[in-house]
């Protein structure tokens, strides 16, 4: 390992027996020796040092991790180092005695408590010099008295919680116990659960009353469907008849006109027939016309354009 102040370890960097050294090396090694020593004085400067007694123990302080855990260094009561607990309880105070770093004493009249900031040897009366208050007896009195009122207060808010939580009377005020009210409300509660009941089964009715009213409004919206479809049915069955009915007042016009033409002929051929009639048979044996002869003989009877003769040369009227 290293040397940490001057390493003179390396056997080839050391002067050996029977060889010439020269004084640069020489300066150099003492310089190097210098250097080293210098740095143990600085060490040696800010090291704790105790001042030297013929007789004293050794002050290395060899505790493990372990036995230095939540431990205090300071002296014992020789002076030596040792592992404290970091606080020395004395008792109570005491003049003329000799008082060390941390140690914890009592004022006999306060019965406060004081923690030695420094060593010191105590005077004839009692002072706070080189002490620091560590407990006030007073406050912990004062906290005690305190908490032994909450304590009573706290047993009669218990006692009282009690009456109130089991008393079916009044118990303050004309208030009665929890017990009353707690019975009431039970009570309360089966009458609720007894509405809840009612009030399930009206909505189960108004459900039914809206699936019925759905339905209705289903059958409303067909039947208005179909009577629409009818409407239009009907609508079209209209526009049919008077189609009809024009076309039957066309064939009525029709036949109005046609039985006027055929009373025109009728009357024309009544006309020819008494035409004929007034003719008399005038012997058609006894003429002997013939063709066109024959048509102007009875042309100043009737119209000539009743009258032809046919091919056998016979006369055919035509009425």
């Amino acid at each position: 390992m290293a040397e940490t102040y001057y390493d003179n370890s390396d056997l080839g960097q050391r002067f050996q027996p029977g060889t010439t050294a020269e004084s640069g090396a020489v300066e150099e090694k003492f310089d190097q020796v210098q250097a080293g020593m210098e740095e143990v004085e600085k060490d040696a400067r800010r090291a704790l040092k105790f001042p030297f007694e013929e007789g004293m123990l050794s002050q290395e302080f060899d505790a493990t991790a372990l036995q230095r855990r939540r431990k205090v260094l300071g002296f014992d009561l020789d002076g030596d180092l040792a592992l404290t607990a970091g606080f020395n309880y004395r008792g109570d105070w005491a003049a003329t005695t000799d008082y060390f770093l941390n140690d914890v004493l009592r004022d006999p009249t306060s019965k406060n408590l004081y923690v030695a900031t420094l060593g010191y040897t105590s005077g004839a009366t009692f002072t706070t010099t080189n002490l620091d208050l560590a407990i006030n007896v007073a406050d912990v009195e004062a906290a005690k008295q305190a908490a032994e009122a909450a304590k009573q207060a706290a047993e009669a808010a218990r006692d009282k919680a009690g009456k109130w939580a089991s008393s079916l009377t009044v118990v303050e005020s004309g208030i009665r116990g929890a017990a009353f009210y707690a019975l009431d409300a039970q009570a309360s509660e089966q009458s609720a659960r007894g509405s809840s009941l009612a009030v399930a089964a009206a909505e189960s009715r108004v459900l039914q009353l809206e699936q019925s009213a759905t339905s209705a409004e289903t059958t409303a919206i067909q039947s208005a469907n179909s009577a629409g479809d009818s409407a239009q049915a009907a609508a079209t069955s209209e526009n049919n008849i008077q189609g009809v009915e024009q076309q039957v007042n066309d064939t009525a016009v029709q036949v109005d006109a046609d039985a006027q033409t055929a009373t025109g002929a009728a009357d024309d051929a009544a006309l020819v027939a008494q035409s004929i009639n007034d003719t008399t048979t005038m012997d058609f044996i006894n003429f002997e016309l013939n063709g066109s002869d024959l048509i102007a003989h009875f042309a100043g009877y009737s119209d000539a354009n009743n009258f032809i003769v046919n091919a056998a040369g016979e006369l055919e009227v035509t009425l």
